[in-house]
């Protein structure tokens, strides 16, 4: 019977410990900024530093890139864990500069995806036990603010054995007069019923079936529904979904760099009038556009081939915002770049569309030095069906050489080139008072 009461209590304890909050900490591989060869191997050694550090530490449970992909997909599962638990994610950046490497570390919480703190660590690169140390005891500043207070289980958990008290009897009085009220209330009840059926006031009417409930009546199964009732969106994926809606209108805003050359002027041995202008320009996709969808945006799949990168995401884990989704559908995030010479003056005398539709390639206009082109493509695209979301992006550098000929005059007074991209749905608005 001890032996019994041992066992329990050691049960109790380990259950209750098993129950304490935990964080649960989420280390990825360090950023190699600058991708450089040579110190390429610093990346899985400070993840394999930090994992050794606190694989022991209490109430810190270590976890993956697979383990985060699994929590960000169901971020139902936080309920599951412990009262008061915390998920932290470790962002990690490193650069060497001469005999120094840099190390930048971010904690984020997973819940919010906010930036809790985040710290820089220098060290010489020649001394990696001093690098290791720092960045380890800077963790452990990092996550010391935000470690779960844990109850002191030394003291042996016994439970207090009380002696039983004698049950109350009640006099038998009172138990008959409880009987008699009761069956005073149902014979008034049936008396009510039957009076309300005398006078008409309560007739048998026939139940309605349920709605979006499968039954089975006459030999077939059955089913009433409205199709004027929408899908409820689940408030589980709230988090998510203001991430992707934050990232989505990001990407369909301004989702390009431009680098631009100072144009070149070709003279014409044969005419000094006129003068032949090249302006030669290279879109991209943002650096850290790819960046930012791989560790921000908890995806369903990913595909590459080449420079082409398909996220795929599901309505498992978004809501599909209605305003997004009519945008994609409608293509009215599609945009193209228009690029304008102004003269000292600033007024435009050169104005180019670099546009696929036909409209644009027949107009001309007595105003400015009107050029269509068909040299752009986009790099990102977007498309949205009932149950997932796709986003395909190009990385590549797109190369673009523009040409005019302009009056010697009109050259020496340009001064300025500007490069716009306007949607294709505003170019009319946009372009016809200039034209």
């Amino acid at each position: 019977m001890r032996m019994r009461k041992i066992l329990s209590a050691i049960l109790l304890f380990s259950w209750l410990a098993a129950r304490q909050p935990l964080i649960y900490f989420y280390v990825l591989p360090f950023d190699n900024v600058k991708a450089d060869p040579t110190v390429e191997w610093i990346a899985s050694g400070l993840t394999d530093m930090v994992r050794e550090k606190f694989k022991n530490e209490i109430g810190l449970k270590l976890q993956t890139k697979e383990d985060l992909e699994i929590i960000m997909n169901g971020r139902s599962l936080m309920l599951k864990q412990p009262r008061g638990s915390r998920n932290f994610l470790l962002l990690g950046k490193y650069s060497r500069q001469l005999d120094q490497i840099n190390v930048l570390m971010q904690l984020i919480d997973v819940a919010t995806w906010e930036e809790l703190d985040v710290r820089t660590v220098n060290a010489i690169y020649s001394d990696i036990t001093v690098l290791n140390n720092q960045v380890s005891e800077t963790i452990h500043t990092m996550l010391f603010p935000f470690a779960p207070k844990r109850k002191d289980l030394s003291a042996p958990i016994i439970p207090v054995f009380l002696d039983p008290k004698p049950a109350k009897r009640r006099h038998p009085v009172s138990v008959r007069s409880e009987m008699v009220a009761k069956n005073l209330d149902k014979e008034l009840k049936a008396l009510e019923e039957s009076m309300d059926v005398l006078i008409g006031a309560k007739q048998d009417k026939e139940v309605k079936p349920k709605k979006d409930v499968t039954r089975f009546e006459k030999g077939e199964w059955a089913m009433d529904f409205s199709a004027h009732e929408r899908v409820d969106e689940n408030p589980e994926l709230a988090p998510n979904t203001q991430m992707l809606t934050t990232v989505i209108e990001r990407l369909i805003t301004n989702p390009y760099d431009i680098r631009m050359e100072k144009p070149k002027f070709i003279y014409h041995p044969d005419d000094d009038q006129y003068m032949t202008v090249q302006f030669h320009v290279v879109y991209s996709l943002k650096d850290e556009i790819i960046k930012e969808m791989l560790n921000t945006l908890p995806y369903t799949g990913l595909e590459q081939n080449g420079t082409l990168t398909i996220f795929y995401f599901s309505r498992e884990s978004f809501n599909f915002p209605e305003n997004i989704t009519e945008t994609i559908k409608s293509g009215d995030y599609r945009s193209v770049p228009v690029i304008r010479f102004f003269n000292t003056e600033k007024n435009p005398i050169v104005v180019l569309a670099d546009t696929p539709e036909e409209q644009w390639h027949s107009r001309s206009s007595q105003k400015v030095l009107y050029i269509p082109e068909r040299q752009f493509s986009p790099l990102i695209e977007f498309t949205v069906g009932g149950w997932s979301l796709q986003v395909a992006m190009e990385t590549v550098d797109l190369y673009a050489t523009y040409e005019f000929t302009l009056p010697m005059s009109d050259v020496e007074s340009l001064s300025n080139v500007s490069i716009k991209f306007i949607n294709e749905n505003e170019l009319k608005s946009f372009l016809d008072p200039i034209l």
